[in-house]
């Protein structure tokens, strides 16, 4: 057999294709999704795996711009790539192929074969392992250098992490406070800053003054805030891949990533955010990282 010109991939069969593309698929489940939606659709073609956002799957009412779902896709997209490159494929990524349909989020093709690292062989055997923990942080707290790497996961997905000192999280939790919203979201938002910057109460003082706090249980996590400098479907999906990545990088320091939507479904959230973290662009979605001792 002749070998092919330098620079020009070996055709790959589609059998062959097909079965990196389903396996991919599968992993792809375990992607971390806006209350459990998995609001993804995956079309397998003899030489591509495209991904749609699934508007049957979307909850309208908190999610009307698809913002949350399509976070939700970029998780799973970054499953699926993980996977094609911890099973020896080179695949090319396509995002927004078709101007004339948005629900296309995404275009994957199989380049031909490609060498393992290491890294990426371990990062894909947590896509089992991974889960998202609800349970207050009462563990240590994540060493400065562990934190610098797991944004550097983030952010290798083109946007940013903001990590977020304790005073701002004590004028975000006096904001949570004071709203009277009765939303899901806002209501775990509220608790989980509640729990971090001090207990059950938090009191605000006059004068834009910081609240009167007693000592939380959660003051071991660390709150983070993707962000980016555009508000545009394919920085949501960006989000959703650094999610995927950031939480499989945490997953190996034993470091749980929690995500919170409340802060881009919610005006209250938004505009508290904007004034506390005026620095900050677009939120994206609101992260606590923290460790959880064994139970």
């Amino acid at each position: 057999m002749k070998p092919a010109p330098v620079g020009v991939a070996r055709p790959v069969s589609h059998h062959i294709t097909n079965e990196a593309f389903h396996q991919a698929v599968a992993a792809a489940r375990h992607a971390p999704s806006a209350y459990d939606l998995q609001p993804w659709q995956w079309r397998i073609t003899d030489v591509t795996l495209d991904l749609f956002v699934d508007h049957t799957r979307l909850t309208t009412r908190t999610d009307p711009d698809a913002r949350l779902a399509t976070i939700s896709c970029g998780a799973a997209l970054h499953h699926a790539r993980l996977t094609l490159a911890a099973h020896g494929w080179r695949a090319t990524v396509t995002r927004s192929p078709d101007d004339a349909d948005p629900a296309h989020l995404a275009r994957v093709r199989i380049d031909g074969p490609a060498p393992v690292d290491a890294e990426t062989a371990e990062l894909a055997r947590v896509i089992d392992l991974r889960h998202t923990d609800i349970h207050p942080v009462t563990g240590d707290p994540v060493e400065p250098a562990t934190l610098r790497t797991i944004a550097t996961a983030f952010e290798a997905q083109h946007v940013r992490l903001g990590l977020l000192r304790p005073d701002q999280i004590l004028e975000l939790a006096v904001a949570a406070a004071d709203s009277a919203s009765l939303e899901p979201a806002v209501a775990q938002w509220q608790k989980e800053l509640a729990l971090w910057a001090g207990n059950d109460r938090i009191v605000g003082s006059p004068g834009g003054r910081l609240p009167t706090v007693s000592c939380g249980r959660d003051r071991a996590a660390t709150f983070a805030l993707l962000h980016g400098p555009r508000d545009n479907a394919i920085d949501w999906l960006h989000a959703g891949e650094a999610l995927s990545a950031g939480s499989l990088v945490a997953s190996t320091f034993g470091v749980s990533v929690l995500p919170f939507s409340a802060p881009i479904e919610f005006a209250v959230a938004r505009e508290a955010l904007a004034r506390v973290v005026p620095e900050l662009g677009f939120p994206y979605l609101m992260v606590s990282l923290g460790r959880h001792p064994a139970r």
